[in-house]
């Protein structure tokens, strides 16, 4: 599928969209390790986080996450940093995220906080969803792909069922396409919109209208 040894997939749930101003609530994540010319899965992590102020009632509802549930069972954000930053191993892992630039900001705001403050991404990076948008029209949403590919885990807004969503969206996408290399290092974006958050330097960003194969033809 890929010839990167080790893959980390991760999903956040958040306060927001801000990776800056919000705060990561959930974190989902499984790092895949390469043996014998195949990925097996080498470590999981799921966790809630405490955040530092009462969650707003519109993720409360996306999320079914709620403040009682965050006392009760969250982590403190630095221990939940700790945690992911153990199964991010080195910048030869190949991060996976769908709409992987979103959880950039929130996975750099987090390890520049309790990691090291001039910390950057110089890892490859692959959006599963710039591969969905490149082959589907509207709508993208990660629920949109599952049911494109007939995935059996639902897709619930909780992060390490959306990443094992993810996973497997990826591997169905993979088996069309002769060569997912292509879609390494690139993210799409919406052309009315621009780029939100951060740019990386390694990273090529192509507007796409969704079918219309822009980062194929690049």
């Amino acid at each position: 599928m890929l010839k990167h040894q080790k893959i980390l997939l991760f999903d956040f749930e958040t306060t927001g969209l801000s990776g800056e101003r919000d705060q990561i609530i959930e974190i989902g994540a499984i790092l895949l390790e390469r043996v014998n010319d195949q990925y097996r899965v080498a470590e999981e992590m799921s966790a809630l986080v405490l955040a530092d102020r009462p969650l707003p009632e519109k993720i409360i509802e996306i999320t079914h996450i709620t403040d009682e549930m965050l006392l009760r069972e969250g982590i403190p954000q630095e221990t939940a940093c700790h945690r992911l930053f153990n199964m991010y191993t080195d910048e030869n892992t190949l991060l996976v995220a769908y709409n992987i630039q979103f959880d950039l900001s929130f996975i750099t705001s987090l390890f520049k906080k309790y990691k090291d403050r001039n910390f950057t991404i110089k890892n490859d990076i692959l959006d599963v969803m710039a591969i969905y948008k490149d082959r589907q029209r509207y709508p993208h949403r990660l629920d949109n792909a599952v049911s494109t590919y007939h995935i059996e885990i639902p897709n619930t807004h909780r992060a390490l069922d959306d990443i094992k969503a993810t996973l497997e969206v990826l591997k169905k996408m993979s088996q069309e396409l002769d060569n997912i290399e292509k879609y390494v290092n690139v993210i799409g974006f919406n052309a009315t919109y621009g780029v939100s958050g951060y740019r990386l330097p390694h990273v090529k960003y192509i507007a796409q209208k969704g079918g219309y194969r822009e980062i194929e033809k690049s």
